[in-house]
């Protein structure tokens, strides 16, 4: 098993320019990861993936893939 970050929005309690919430899981693979986090938070809507350990780092993929980076143009 893996970790992994899971980022998900709860539409019911969240206005729609906050951040997602963070779900940390060990997982064998990304789907197990959101099924565990669909476990924790049924009502919830899984937006983000990563196999990491660290939320910062799943927080900057997310916002960096939105924003049009790639990791390449970051470092420039």
């Amino acid at each position: 098993m893996q970790s992994y970050i899971v980022l998900y929005r709860c539409e019911n309690i969240m206005a729609p320019a906050d951040p997602p919430y963070a779900f940390q899981c060990f997982a064998e693979d990304t789907e197990h990861a959101e099924e565990q986090c669909l476990n924790a938070y049924y009502s919830s809507d899984i937006v983000w993936v990563v196999q990491t350990e660290n939320v910062q780092e799943a927080y900057n993929d997310y916002w960096n893939t939105f924003a049009g980076f790639t990791n390449d143009e970051e470092d420039v």
